[in-house]
This record gives C-alpha cells, sequence and structure tokens, in this order.
C-alpha cells in the first residue's frame, strides 16, 4: 500500500474516531413518512430508510407499528448500509388488520415516530378512488385552519384509496405551518401522498423534514404513483429527476403510473429551466408509457389540456392524456387561469383497472361531467345528532359507493350496531367507543345513521 494512501486511511479513521467521541449518536427516518408512505397487505416487506449522524454507525435497532395505544413488533429481515444512510427490510406480520399505521424506530435510547408512514389493506381494489388537492389555504393564518378542516371532513366522507398534495401546501415556509399542516393530514384516513410546489422552497427544510421526499414513487396495488418535484428553483426538472422519470417508467412491470407534480406543462412561455426544456419531451414520454392522467395545481383554478397542447373545455372524455389542473384548495382564486366557475375546491379521480372513468363534476347539475371542474367544497358534511347518530348531507351531484362516518358513543358501549351501512371499524379511547360505518351516499340526497343495540361482531 502506498505511504500516502497509508496516511489518508490514518486520517480518516483518526476524523471517525473523533465524531463518535464528539457528536451525538442519532438518527432521522427518511423513508416512509406521511407524505411517501408505504401501502402493503399483511405479511409484506417494508424498506425503512435510515439517516444516520455518525458514520457507520450500526445500533440494534427496534422496529415497530404503533396504532392508537396498541404496538406491533417487526422483524428485520435485511439491509444495506453506506456511511451516512442506512436501509433496513422489516416485515409486517400476515396478522396485522387493516389500517393506517405510524412507524416507530428506536435505537435503545432514542425513539422516533412517523405518523401515517405505513398503511397496510387487506386487498387492492379494481376500482380506485382519488382525491386531490393543492394549492392549501395558508395555516395559522386567519381561517385558513378551518378551511382545511373542512376539507379533511369531506375527504373522510368519500373515502377514498389514496390523497394526493400537488404542491404550495404550506405557505410562507415557518415551521409552525409545517406541523399544522403534519397534525391536519394525520386526521386523513386514506394514504397521503405529496408532490411539492414553489412555495415550498420557503420552507424547503420543513418539507424535507416533515413531510416527504421532492421525487418520488409509491406502489398502490397495480397502480404506480410518481411525483415529481417542479419547484427547484422555481418552475424546474432537473437532469437527474427526468432520467430518474425515465427509469421509473421504464420499469413499471406491468403497473398503471399515475403522475402528479406541481406545475402545469402548458402555457410553456411562462415557464422557466428544466421544466420548459423538458416540456416537449414529457407528453411523448407519457404517452409511451400510457399515463392516464397527469394532475397538477399552481394556476388556483380549474384547466383540462390534451397531450399536443390544445384547451379542452369542449368535454372531458377525449383520447389520449389528460393534463389536469385543479383549483386551489384555499389559496386565493385566479379567474384569468379558470375555465370552469371559480370555487375553493378538490378534485376526485376515479380509476377502473387502470382506465381512466372520471375526473370532472358536473357542476350545474344536467347530468353530464363538465369539461374541466373539480368539486367545490361546502357541500358535503357529517352533522352529529346528539343521540349517537350523525345526519350526513350531500349537496353535490355526485354519487359515493363508500362512503364513511365515524359515530361517537359514550362509555364501554361495545354492542352496538349502526340501523344502516355496514360497520368496519370499532375503538375505544377509554371515553367513548367509535364506530365507524360504510355506506353508500346518493347526489344530492341525506341520509341519518343511528347506532342501535344490536350483536356487532367486530
Amino acid at each position: 500500500m502506498p505511504a500516502s494512501l497509508k496516511i489518508i486511511l490514518s486520517v480518516a479513521v483518526v476524523v471517525l474516531m473523533a465524531l463518535s467521541v464528539m457528536l451525538p449518536a442519532k438518527f432521522d427516518v427518511i423513508a416512509p413518512r406521511l407524505g411517501t408512505p408505504v401501502i402493503v397487505q399483511p405479511g409484506a416487506t417494508v424498506d425503512v430508510k435510515v439517516k444516520l449522524t455518525l458514520p457507520f454507525w450500526q445500533p440494534q435497532w427496534q422496529v415497530s407499528l404503533a396504532l392508537r395505544d396498541e404496538r406491533i413488533p417487526l422483524d428485520v429481515t435485511g439491509g444495506y448500509m453506506n456511511v451516512a444512510y442506512q436501509t433496513m427490510s422489516v416485515r409486517v406480520p400476515g396478522t396485522v388488520a387493516a389500517g393506517s399505521y405510524s412507524l416507530v424506530l428506536s435505537d435503545g435510547a432514542n425513539e422516533m415516530i412517523r405518523s401515517k408512514a405505513v398503511h397496510v389493506v387487506q386487498e387492492f381494489p379494481q376500482q380506485v378512488s382519488i382525491v386531490q388537492m393543492a394549492d392549501l389555504p395558508t395555516l395559522g393564518r386567519g381561517d385558513g385552519d378551518q378551511r382545511l378542516q373542512q376539507i379533511i371532513d369531506e375527504i373522510n366522507i368519500i373515502n377514498p384509496n389514496l390523497v394526493f398534495l400537488t404542491g404550495d401546501i404550506a405557505y410562507g415556509g415557518a415551521w409552525d405551518q409545517y406541523h399544522r399542516l403534519l397534525a391536519a393530514m394525520e386526521k386523513i384516513n386514506a394514504p397521503v401522498i405529496a408532490a411539492p410546489g414553489n412555495h415550498e422552497y420557503e420552507g424547503w427544510a420543513g418539507f424535507l423534514s416533515l413531510i416527504g421526499e421532492p421525487y418520488h414513487s409509491v406502489q398502490y396495488g397495480k397502480l404506480q404513483v410518481i411525483s415529481l418535484n417542479s419547484g427547484h428553483g422555481r418552475d424546474q426538472l432537473t437532469e437527474s429527476q427526468y432520467r430518474w422519470l425515465r427509469n421509473e417508467l421504464e420499469n413499471l412491470q406491468g403497473r398503471t403510473p399515475v403522475m402528479q407534480f406541481h406545475h402545469p406543462m402548458q402555457r410553456r412561455p411562462e415557464m422557466r429551466g428544466y421544466l420548459a426544456v423538458h416540456a416537449q419531451d414529457l407528453a411523448p414520454l407519457f404517452k409511451q408509457f400510457n399515463v392516464p392522467i397527469v394532475l397538477s395545481g399552481h394556476w388556483h383554478g380549474d384547466a383540462v389540456y390534451d397531450e399536443t397542447g390544445q384547451d379542452r373545455r369542449d368535454t372531458w372524455d377525449f383520447p389520449g392524456t389528460p393534463y389536469v389542473v385543479t383549483t386551489a384548495a384555499g389559496a386565493d382564486l385566479r379567474e384569468k387561469y379558470s375555465s370552469s366557475p371559480l370555487h375553493y375546491g378538490y378534485r376526485l379521480i376515479r380509476l377502473d383497472n387502470g382506465k381512466l372513468t372520471s375526473y370532472t363534476y358536473d357542476m350545474d347539475g344536467d347530468g353530464i361531467r363538465d369539461a374541466t371542474s373539480s368539486i367545490p367544497m361546502g357541500k358535503l358534511r357529517s352533522v352529529p345528532q346528539g343521540d349517537m347518530a350523525v345526519l350526513v348531507e350531500n349537496e353535490l351531484h355526485e354519487s359515493f359507493a363508500n362512503a364513511r362516518v365515524r359515530i361517537r358513543a359514550p362509555g364501554d358501549n361495545m354492542n352496538l350496531a349502526p340501523d344502516a351501512g355496514r360497520l368496519v371499524n370499532r375503538y375505544s379511547d377509554g371515553a367513548f367507543v367509535y364506530y365507524e360505518v360504510e355506506f353508500p351516499l346518493a347526489a344530492g340526497s341525506q341520509q341519518r345513521i343511528q347506532l342501535i343495540n344490536g350483536n356487532s361482531s367486530r
């Protein structure tokens, strides 16, 4: 071995030893997290990526899933590491019930909890529903928190399989806003998949620390949800990310790709950087790999374009991939960008075996879906009745086959049953028992559901 190399290695060893003494041994769970979850069936293997403060540190990890007061230990079945990162494979027991779990990682001295990071489903449905929202209200200011809670309440009634956050989800970038956002997203029952927008760069550390990664891919059964970062330095999509995207599309293994990124590809004179460079490449790429829909926000209004860049205000059901822009969920509305009546709202996307079946809303109630409209907020609500009952009011021109409500019963009432619908879950926090009920909710209807004495099997 050359003398110079020996010196370099000796210095490296000394530096590592010094670091091990001077720096505290800490870790950070990079994935999965709330905005970059894993969605699996019982018995599946999950990869957990951990960032280490000490090079080559290998503690005796304890990994578990947490749901309310329950902790489920997970076996570490393998893994690998480099200087600052370790990835371990853990197995979800085959007996785990369906639910949205927090991931808990401990080195014996310190513990980290990533809420709503692991979602367990008994089976993946052929018919998949997705709620997408972008450009959220500013939290901690005005009625922003109340407005976001209203949307979350509506989402939980709709009971989609997935929820997309397509950028500009925390305006201003303050840590308080990200903590408020995280607390709000934890109330959503479905898995949440987040992509950053340009406003995330006002508080980039908060997004990376609490929500997710800049770009990533999440598998849901036969769907592959690909979230891109178009806000890098404003309206960007870097070369390395573009290569990563091509690799993801070339390795789908039969899955259907669904795309989300914050900035629309249209109105190219307004775009800058690599997004403008690659805009002409993306449409042929998405066509090659049969992408059924591309979702964006940023314009604070509804719009739909086809793969040629033509504004489609004539019909929603046209051949090829629709490029869909969704109105703001709470940020200021912009009339010049919207081709539907201005409103706050979110979009409901439905797919059947990977085929897009709907993504717009019948705003005027004439029985025909509008070409571009998303769902207006404020027309779907669940009102407690005070007698272990709720009244669900649906003023939308939209039906929901598997709407869901939660009904609270006092004390230890564990043997009740709903007088309509199907009981899907029941749990207690000591003071109350909560019953979750699924039921069909017709357009423009009301449904009252009450808990009655009965033999509940759950």
